[in-house]
């Protein structure tokens, strides 16, 4: 949220992010011996309101290229909430034939899925991170949609709600284009 355009880049009189709001994606990755984050990445064509995570994985400068990625976390700037979009932003693998599709658990670009200390899948996740330098709110979710809210007072994942991207209308951008979540969330 330090980046430049990350966080706090809301035009007062509209509310809305101005020219200079960017977002940037990172991916979550394990190597053999600790987790790690990829460089952030900004999509400068729609800078304001999307971001190319790194699909197909990550290239590491010490253990290279076939390492799993557990997920993709990105930023929101100037506090806007999670969007219908969001929710797709999974790890992809390209299989045998050719096609891409989304993992919901840690996978690496040769398709090989992480497990944890215990021999259990790892879970892909996403997270955003939102709202002001001074208060700012995290979010994750899985594949399944179910949204966490980290709390700082008790260092924990709160469960939020339950989500599915609604389809948009073509009339309104992505951005605006909100999931639909029982219960609602609170923002």
């Amino acid at each position: 949220m330090a980046l430049p355009g990350a966080a706090d880049a809301c035009d007062p009189n509209t509310g809305l992010p101005r020219p200079d709001a960017a977002e940037y994606c990172v991916a979550l990755y394990r190597t053999p011996q600790d987790w790690r984050v990829s460089w952030p990445l900004r999509n400068l064509l729609q800078e304001q309101a999307s971001c190319q995570p790194p699909f197909g994985g990550v290239e590491d400068e010490d253990f290279g290229r076939d390492l799993p990625v557990i997920g993709f976390a990105h930023n929101h700037p100037c506090g806007t909430r999670m969007s219908s979009p969001d929710l797709g932003q999974f790890p992809a693998i390209k299989t045998e034939e050719g096609l891409w599709t989304m993992v919901s658990y840690a996978a690496s670009p040769k398709g090989g899925l992480a497990r944890d200390a215990q021999n259990r899948l790892i879970p892909a996740w996403a997270w955003l991170a939102t709202g002001h330098r001074s208060e700012p709110r995290f979010y994750k979710w899985n594949p399944a949609g179910e949204v966490f809210q980290w709390n700082e007072g008790t260092k924990r994942w709160d469960f939020q709600a339950t989500c599915q991207p609604r389809e948009s209308s073509g009339t309104r951008g992505p951005r605006t284009q909100l999931p639909s979540c029982s219960p609602e969330l609170s923002w």
